[in-house]
């Protein structure tokens, strides 16, 4: 097998955990890591047998052997960095969140499309083979009909800069409530027609514990809760009118249950033996696209990533937490941007009602 050539942005845990995984990938090598620090990036190329360590991002761009990047840098850089990237020609899979706001990841996704370059977000629950066997079985009514979701995700963050800090981007929705809100969209095939939501904040003025009820077309309703103030048990729960699926762990699941109507639990799924650390597959269907010419990925599309940024600038906007970083939303562009959805809804609709006469 020909080997795929990753580039690593960042030197941080999250870079750690994802080397250590694509060490252990067949088909796939480091090719070179860049950190700002030219002694922490050599200390990293040490630790993965890495053969290329650079002091600067752009020394990584411009080399030829790399043919994808991974960004794994703090929120605040993601789009900078991955624009940089664009621009001296390679693709690029970034960290979630993708940007801090729909501005920025419109404008990268527009260069991506111009450049005919693949971008992605590494969103790993997207292309987990849990969450896409609890998607088949949805569509296929192992459930019966969706009636409900709950989803939460809890880490005990407190104090770390990355949350609190809004220079960095920070704030629970956009590094720990993604990942419940984009479970619910992809399970219920949409995004709300309508929200309700509150938020506490630390004394930064950003987010720290959220939580948003939603309605979906045809009566569905879902729940999700972020916080960076304690551990909680991570799970997510589809309520249907046969059955109920439970998902042990709604960011990396490690097992699902399914229990009928009388609560008794009559089918367990364990993550599959083989899985190294769940992050493998991103880069499994990164690799495929960037082959094969695609700019996007089908587990995580252009639309996932703009679901979730508009989602989260009206939140944001509602909640007064605006960062101090290129793009943010203001209520203009959310009035803009509800009256464009109702608009396409609205055509939406008409051409279903032409196509059932």
């Amino acid at each position: 097998m020909i080997t795929f050539k990753i580039g690593i942005i960042g030197a941080g845990n999250i870079a750690h955990t994802v080397a250590d995984t694509i060490t252990k990938l067949e088909g796939f090598d480091i090719a070179a890591v860049a950190a700002r620090d030219l002694d922490r990036a050599k200390d990293f190329a040490a630790e993965f047998n890495i053969p290329a360590a650079y002091g600067s991002y752009d020394e990584l761009f411009h080399d030829d052997n790399v043919e994808l990047v991974y960004i794994s840098t703090v929120n605040s850089t993601h789009f900078e960095l991955a624009k940089a990237c664009l621009e001296a020609g390679k693709p690029c899979l970034v960290e979630k969140p993708f940007t801090c706001n729909f501005n920025t990841a419109k404008e990268l996704i527009d260069l991506s499309v111009k450049k005919q370059l693949f971008c992605g977000e590494a969103m790993w629950t997207s292309f987990t083979p849990m969450m896409l066997i609890v998607k088949d079985a949805i569509e296929k009514k192992v459930v019966g009909d969706v009636r409900y979701i709950t989803a939460n995700f809890g880490v005990d963050l407190k104090g770390v800069d990355r949350i609190t800090n809004p220079e960095l981007g920070g704030g629970v929705l956009l590094d720990l409530g993604i990942y419940p809100l984009t479970a619910v969209f992809k399970l219920m095939g949409s995004i709300p027609v309508s929200m309700a939501s509150s938020c506490v904040k630390v004394d930064t003025g950003v987010d720290i514990i959220d939580t948003v009820s939603m309605n979906f077309p045809n009566g569905r309703l879902a729940t999700i809760m972020a916080t960076g103030t304690y551990n909680s048990d991570n799970k997510c729960v589809i309520y249907g009118t046969l059955a109920r699926l439970e998902i042990d762990d709604i960011n990396n699941p490690q097992k699902i249950t399914l229990y009928n109507n009388k609560n008794e639990a009559v089918q367990t799924i364990n993550v599959p033996e083989k899985q190294i650390s769940g992050y493998e597959y991103e880069f499994i269907e990164a690799r495929r696209a960037v082959i094969t010419g695609k700019l996007q990925c089908y587990q995580h599309t252009f639309d996932d990533i703009l679901n979730f940024m508009s989602t989260a600038d009206l939140l944001r906007v509602q909640w007064k937490t605006t960062l101090p970083l290129p793009g943010e939303p203001t209520e203009a562009d959310i009035k803009q941007r509800a009256e464009m959805q109702r608009k396409n809804f609205e055509a939406m609709q008409k051409k279903k009602a032409e196509e059932s006469e």
